[in-house]
């Protein structure tokens, strides 16, 4: 994992990009307009347009229904 620094607001956050695996910005959309992920590095919230912990609250809640589901299923 390396340190980096967001081109656009100056925050330093890592970028999980390994040879076996791709960076968390992969997973989260792309709300800028006009903007190429392959040229240049955002934090979470400068990529989604301030939205980054929404989004990961949301797909944590739909997570823990889905399991709840599941389990329910099994029964």
């Amino acid at each position: 994992m390396q340190q980096i620094s967001c081109s656009e607001c100056g925050t330093k956050f890592n970028c999980g990009s390994t040879d076996t695996h791709p960076c968390w910005c992969t997973s989260l959309p792309n709300m800028r307009v006009r903007f190429d992920l392959a040229s240049t590095c955002l934090c979470p919230n400068c990529l989604t347009a301030g939205k980054a912990k929404a989004i990961t609250r949301q797909r944590k809640v739909r997570k823990i229904q889905r399991d709840k589901e599941r389990d329910t299923l099994r029964r």
